[in-house]
């Protein structure tokens, strides 16, 4: 059976539904004729026929797994062949995994043995017969509609995968097929020994199944964590060892705990002997579960309200009737809206996520295994890891845009790995006698060390200030590890903080007042830095004799008389150089904050969440502190109200002063801002931090910063002729392309093709996914898609779906996916999508043009593409792209970028985007965020724009109200409607 979608027989058995794929072939749902029972039925790969011999292995290790007859092992019903395929019947079991049910709640210590004790009887009846499992992981645990545990999946994974190795024929167990020095299985499910490839036994099940019960009670797995790498999760199985459980769990019996421990001892011979004494001492951990319950029944607390639960029990007709209710309730109007949230939300989030969020939790009481479900989930929630030194500390959450919502209880930490909110969140965090914390948690882009947030006593922080804590959590994203986050600086590496202090809010004009009245202006001790213009010394009296109020006494350039207006006392103060700041903060003992302090309190990336409470593109100041733009530790107004003066100081003499003040446009939050050191315009301000203890890094922190920000409109243009040299380096010889079919997947809306064929370069051969609309009529209009930076550190395509390009597809057109060179698994080290001037780069700016061409090579051969009708869809670092792909690949008839914008990071000339930018003809669409903090609208999105080649009356900018995000509906109907503008509207 070569195509088992096309067909609803196979022998005696009716295909009802698909269930899944694998590598090991395709899942049904099948009915079985003769006995008129549901089945689940396992096709196997076509490609064993080619092989008898492993065939014959394969088929007789499945006979050998039929044998088990145990209440808690998924029945194999049959092994048989009909119409030329391979295939097994087994027990179908209508539940859910247990996977599902630990993501949804967590487990109490009686519920985890009443499991586990079973299981662990199933896995010690196989192994008396010479079988193990290999792969005892919570998805291969099934539970019925009456909570009865059921092991799937036992030895057969396993068996597919190792058949080619050398078998015993003098023994019947499948570990014969283990070949020493293979790695195979679920790397966190891996004993040891198995993630080094070396021979297994019993002993690697018990460590497996040790893992197994410590997810049941920590909720998390013992060695991956989120965006960890295949190797990295084997790496942590062989030399780590987990969080211990008493402090995850403290509700357990130290029985089980040791179980637990004993179970998962690196070394096999520390494990127990055999499953069966694990089972004895699980049994009595469960006796004493048990045991203690029934204590507690007999208590008069326990007996006397039965009569209320029989009372109870006489409306249960009625409540089966409401949850029937419900359930149509949340698949019929929950899940639409669920996904109408998502889909209108912001990847920042939002309250739009939290509603999503709230109506997920009660459809998942009545329908926790939809797949529909499960898929949104992902979208709206995240796993959330919050610590504290010391533990036992409450956290509350709620929305960032929800300044007066009610705080929710998550629990006391250590919290690790709870599923919340995706999003920007307010939390809290406190504990009795200790001074509570107040921050902004970004789920899931954070990650902390182990002491996480470190609580202080109320004494042990100066007045007015806040701690900032080394271990808290920190922005890191994989795709762009950046030092700083502001556009143009971002190349910086990241750098260790110390612990640190920070203003609360901005210095007011009444602490300023205390310097001004102490004689500030007028004692050299607190003027430490040497003044200098335009690299000539400037003596003191001179200095002096500039910073000057209106009426020439000593104080901020928006005084008068030596004082600030009345009733402005708890207004920010202005008007000052950064040679007065640097006074101030020396007269109060402190110091201006570095780029790296200001950047990790500002948290630019969610300036979509922040700006719209900031002070930003108004007409005054406002009192320090009266915004709700609160920042990271507690911290108010970094974005807006009055630009900050930090101490490092630019490439260019300047001096950074960043945040933007009241009068400046939104963007300005995000922009990597320097400006001359005795500049007094009345929006300049400061904030003051200190040090918590000696820094061993001030150093660096603090040195000057080489500033790459550009003025792209002003920068002068190659000429025709030499942008022709330029352009000849992306050609390359005509050959065949050798394009080969490797696999045909059937989703819902689409057909994913995955094709392999030969690239333009160095002998190597690309992949690309094409994926082909269920509806619409050939030949298809087709986008071509350049992905997001996120493509570069992800080393497999294998789950590679449309995700939020999918309407492309519902509207009927096509789209290819090309695996450019350093993405997936053509990864070759690169590690950043940010442009440098090597050779190296140019190198993959030209590898990456000749990807796509080759991609649309390959369209130009299928009679389903309409070959004369491409666009070109840029995301991110692919709309970043889109000047250079676009003005060399001319077959390009139109282009849609997604958050795009000019990089300040020069490259070399014959590839720097602005020498391309005016050669793109086509019509563009450019879809972008208004606080986009990786291409400011200012600078580097209304550049890319003006310097289009396109005609004005052919191209668009549509800036939504966002950062580096544009939400998903919009995108769908500004991106359709372009496409249907210059392309022509599909046929259906």
């Amino acid at each position: 059976m070569t195509d088992s979608e096309s067909q609803d027989k196979l022998g005696p058995y009716t295909l009802l539904s698909k269930l899944g794929q694998g590598g090991m072939g395709e899942v049904h749902l099948a009915r079985d004729s003769r006995l008129g029972r549901d089945v689940g039925l396992k096709l196997l790969p076509s490609d064993l026929h080619k092989d008898p011999e492993r065939r014959e292995r394969l088929l007789r290790e499945a006979r050998a797994v039929a044998q088990l007859n145990h209440p808690n092992i998924a029945t194999i019903h049959e092994v048989g062949e009909a119409e030329g395929q391979d295939y097994l019947a087994f027990e179908y079991v209508d539940g859910s995994t247990l996977d599902t049910v630990l993501r949804q709640r967590r487990l109490t210590p009686r519920e985890i043995v009443d499991i586990a004790a079973p299981l662990a009887d199933a896995i010690a009846f196989a192994h008396e017969r010479g079988i193990i499992h290999r792969d005892i992981k919570a998805t291969n645990v099934m539970l019925t509609s009456r909570g009865v545990p059921k092991l799937i999946d036992f030895g057969l994974a396993k068996a597919v995968t190792v058949a080619a190795a050398p078998v015993d024929e003098d023994s019947n167990t499948l570990t014969n097929l283990t070949m020493a020095g293979s790695v195979l299985g679920t790397p966190e499910a891996m004993s040891p020994e198995q993630a080094l490839g070396r021979p297994v036994d019993k002993r690697s099940d018990i460590f497996s199944f040790g893992g197994l019960l410590y997810v049941m009670a920590a909720g998390c797995s013992p060695f991956r964590r989120e965006g960890q790498t295949f190797m990295e999760v084997i790496d942590a199985v062989i030399h780590q060892d987990p969080e211990p459980l008493a402090r995850v769990r403290p509700d357990l019996p130290r029985a089980l705990v040791a179980l637990i421990e004993r179970a998962m001892c690196k070394s096999p011979v520390d494990r127990y002997a055999s499953m069966t004494d694990l089972v004895s001492d699980l049994e009595r951990v469960k006796k004493g579960l048990h045991e203690r319950n029934r204590i507690s029944f007999r208590r008069p607390a326990v007996w006397i309200p039965l009569a209320a639960l029989a009372i109870a029990l006489a409306g249960l007709g009625f409540w089966w009737w409401q949850r029937e209710s419900r359930v149509e309730w949340a698949r019929n109007q929950a899940l639409p809206e669920i996904a109408r949230l998502v889909d209108a939300t912001p990847w920042t989030g939002g309250i739009g996520l939290w509603d999503a969020f709230a109506l997920g939790r009660e459809a998942e009481v009545y329908i926790g295994d939809d797949p529909t479900l499960l898929t949104l989930s992902k979208k709206y929630s995240a796993p959330l890891t919050i610590r504290s030194d010391p533990p036992g500390a409450q956290v509350y959450a709620r929305p960032y845009a929800s300044v007066e919502g009610e705080w929710e209880l998550l629990g006391e930490t250590p919290i690790e790995s709870l599923r919340y909110v995706r999003g920007v969140l307010r939390v809290r965090v406190e504990k009795n006698g200790y001074r509570p914390v107040h921050d902004i948690y970004w789920n899931p882009m954070f990650k902390g060390g182990e002491r996480g947030y470190v609580l202080r006593e109320p004494g042990n922080i100066p007045e007015g200030m806040e701690w900032c804590p080394a271990s808290a959590p920190r922005l890191w994203v994989q795709g762009a590890p950046a030092g700083i986050h502001l556009p143009g600086i971002e190349h910086l590496p990241p750098r260790d903080l110390d612990d640190f202090f920070i203003d609360r809010c901005e210095v007011t004009n009444r602490a300023y007042k205390r310097f001004v009245d102490a004689g500030g202006y007028k004692q050299e001790r607190f003027w430490k830095v040497p003044f200098a213009e335009n690299g000539r010394p400037v003596d003191w009296k001179t200095a002096m004799a500039r910073f000057t109020d209106k009426t020439r006494r000593p104080g901020p350039a928006t005084w008068e008389v030596g004082d600030y207006p009345e009733g402005r006392d708890d207004f920010p103060v202005t008007g000052v150089s950064w040679f007065e700041a640097m006074a101030f903060a020396e007269f109060v003992g402190k110091t201006l904050p570095t780029i790296y302090h200001w950047d990790t309190v500002a948290l630019t990336w969610a300036s979509g969440d922040i700006v719209p409470f900031a002070n930003l593109n108004g007409r005054a100041p406002r009192a320090v502190g009266s915004t709700q733009a609160m920042h990271r530790f507690g911290t108010y107004d970094l974005a807006g109200n009055v630009r900050e003066w930090c101490i490092n100081a630019s490439s260019r003499g300047g001096r950074f002063i960043l945040g933007g003040g009241w009068n400046d446009p939104a963007y300005a939050f995000n922009d990597a801002f320097a400006q001359n050191p005795w500049d007094r315009s009345p929006t300049n301000g400061l904030r003051c931090m200190r040090y918590a203890s000696d820094s061993a890094n001030r150093t660096a922190l603090e040195q000057s910063i080489e500033l790459p920000f550009r003025d792209f409109l002003n920068e002068p243009q190659v000429s025709n002729d030499t942008f022709d040299v330029y352009r000849a380096q992306f050609r390359y010889d005509e050959k065949p392309l050798n394009a080969t079919i490797e696999e045909t997947k059937e989703e819902q809306d689409y057909k994913r093709i995955k094709i392999t064929f030969d690239a333009a370069y160095g002998g190597e051969r690309m992949m690309a996914y094409l994926f082909l609309p269920t509806k619409g009529k050939p030949p298809y209009q087709t986008v071509v898609l350049f992905p997001g930076s996120g493509a570069i550190h992800t080393r497999s395509s294998e789950s590679l779906s449309p995700r939020t390009s999918d309407f492309i597809l519902k509207s009927g057109r096509a789209l290819m996916f090309p695996i450019y060179k350093s993405t997936y698994e053509r990864g070759d080290g690169l590690v950043s999508d940010y442009p440098d001037e090597t050779s190296h780069w140019k190198d993959h700016i030209i590898m990456w043009s000749k990807d796509l061409s080759r991609s649309i090579d390959y369209l130009e051969t299928r009679e389903d593409i309409a070959a004369d009708k491409l666009a070109y869809l840029g995301l991110s670092w692919g709309a970043a792209m889109g000047p250079i792909m676009i003005a060399v690949e001319s077959r390009l008839k139109v282009g849609v970028v997604v958050v795009a914008g000019l990089n300040f990071q020069r490259a070399l000339p014959e590839v720097d985007e602005v020498h391309y930018a005016p050669r793109v003809k086509i019509p563009m669409l450019m879809l972008n965020g208004k606080y986009d903090f990786f291409f400011p609208y200012e600078t580097a999105q209304l550049p890319f724009y003006e310097l289009l080649g396109t005609p004005a009356e052919h191209k668009k900018l549509v800036v939504y109200e966002a950062g580096h995000a544009f939400p998903r509906t919009a995108r769908a109907r500004e991106t359709l409607a372009w496409l249907d503008k210059y392309l022509g509207p599909v046929e259906f």
